[in-house]
C-alpha cells in the first residue's frame, strides 16, 4: 500500500473520564505544556490535520486550539470509550486512513509515529498497522484504514465495545520488534504510571547532559 497516495488524518483522543487518574489526563504537565499538548504536536509535526475529540472542549489548553491544522469534536454517538471516539472520527474526518492516537501516550514522538506510518507503507495487504512494544498490541497506537469503518460501527451499534473484539476480524500488521522504543506506546492511565513517565523522562534528560 502506496502511503505517498493514501491521505491520513490524526485523531487524538480525549473524550474518556480519567476515572483511574483521579482527574483530566490531558492536562497532566509533560515537558513544560499538557500531555495532550505534546501528543497533538507531534502528529502536526508530521503535516498531518488532527481532529481532537473531547466532551470537554472547554478544558482544553490553548497549546492546541491556537494550532491552525487542529479540529476539535465531541462523540457523535454517545460515548461508548474509544470505540465511540473511532466512529465519530470516520464520520467526522473525510482521509482515507486515520492515525487514532489516545491522548495519555508521553512518548509518542513524532518520531515514533513516523516509524509506524514507514511500516504502514512497506506492510502489504493490511487494515490496521498497530504499535506492538513491551509484548502486546497497542490499539490506541494505530493506523486504521477507511474499509473499517463498517466494523466499528456495527460494534457500536450492537453495544460491544472491547477493542479487540473488532480487531480479530481485521488484518493486522504489527510493527516488528525493535522498530519502536518499548516506551512509544506507555500509556499514563493511572498516579502510579504518571509517576513512572516522569521518572523516565528525567532519567532521558539526565543522559543527554
Amino acid at each position: 500500500m502506496n502511503l505517498d497516495v493514501l491521505t491520513i488524518g490524526g485523531v487524538v483522543l480525549a473524550g474518556g473520564r480519567s476515572s483511574r487518574m483521579g482527574r483530566p489526563k490531558e492536562l497532566l504537565s509533560w515537558k513544560g505544556g499538557t500531555l495532550i499538548g505534546h501528543v497533538v504536536s507531534e502528529v502536526t509535526a508530521l503535516n498531518l490535520p488532527c481532529l481532537i475529540v473531547s466532551n470537554a472542549p472547554e478544558r482544553l489548553p490553548e497549546e492546541v486550539t491556537r494550532l491552525a491544522k487542529v479540529s476539535i469534536t465531541g462523540d457523535l454517538v454517545p460515548s461508548a470509550g474509544p470505540i465511540s471516539g473511532i466512529v465519530t472520527a470516520f464520520r467526522v474526518r473525510r482521509e482515507e486512513a486515520l492515525l487514532i492516537l489516545s491522548c495519555d501516550l508521553p512518548f509518542a514522538d513524532r518520531e515514533q509515529i513516523g516509524r509506524l506510518l514507514a511500516h504502514a507503507q512497506q506492510a502489504k495487504e493490511w487494515d490496521v498497522v498497530a504499535a506492538h512494544t513491551a509484548g502486546r498490541l497497542h490499539p490506541l497506537f494505530a493506523l486504521y484504514h477507511r474499509r473499517t469503518q463498517p466494523l466499528w460501527e456495527e460494534a457500536l451499534r450492537s453495544g460491544r465495545y472491547r477493542l479487540m473484539d473488532v480487531l480479530e476480524r481485521l488484518r493486522i500488521a504489527e510493527t516488528p520488534p525493535g522498530l519502536l522504543d518499548d516506551w512509544a506506546a506507555y500509556n499514563a492511565n493511572t498516579p502510579e504510571e504518571y509517576r513512572m513517565a516522569l521518572a523516565e523522562q528525567h532519567a532521558r534528560d539526565m543522559e543527554r547532559r
